[in-house]
């Protein structure tokens, strides 16, 4: 009987198999946007049991071994610690997910450019100005895409766009 409870979560604290990309995302965390961007990883990793106001959603970003930065820092609710919003106009479509730390602003975006193709990465803000925008090297969405984001059901960040 305990083999049939032990094995189930065994298999979910394990990454994707094949899933090739880089993550800072810890035991039973599913990686939804994880990606190298230069020589540190960017990764925003959700608990099986999200949805709206209960499970985790967590940003960690830095090196394996040494993360610079946890948001939110302490636990909270995902919706009180994020905001994400599907964007799109005539040239480009797909998802962001924002959040602040003070005056700083991260956006985390899949989005599809029309004529140059997909772009994933991190936009860093400061009070409305950019401060660098962090491409990822290769593929930054899971399997599920945004499908936990999704579910957590967030409020919708603002603006809905991608500056």
């Amino acid at each position: 009987m305990r083999a049939s409870l032990v094995l189930p979560l065994l298999l979910a604290s394990l990454p994707a198999l094949g899933d090739t990309r880089p993550s800072l995302c810890l035991a039973g965390e599913a990686a939804v946007f994880s990606c190298a961007t230069g020589g540190k990883i960017a990764s925003l990793c959700a608990s099986a049991e999200i949805g709206p106001g209960r499970g985790s959603l967590t940003y960690r970003f830095g090196r394996k071994g040494a993360v610079e930065l946890t948001h939110p820092a302490a636990p909270l609710p995902p919706d009180q610690a994020f905001s994400a919003a599907v964007v799109g106009d005539a040239g480009s479509a797909g998802d962001i997910l924002r959040f602040s730390r003070g005056e700083i602003g991260y956006t985390l975006y899949s989005i599809i450019v029309k004529g140059r193709g997909e772009r994933e990465g991190v936009l860093v803000t400061r009070n409305g100005t950019r401060l660098a925008d962090l491409p990822c090297k290769g593929t930054a969405l899971g399997s599920d895409g945004w499908q936990r984001v999704y579910r957590a059901r967030l409020p919708k960040a603002e603006p809905a766009w991608l500056p």
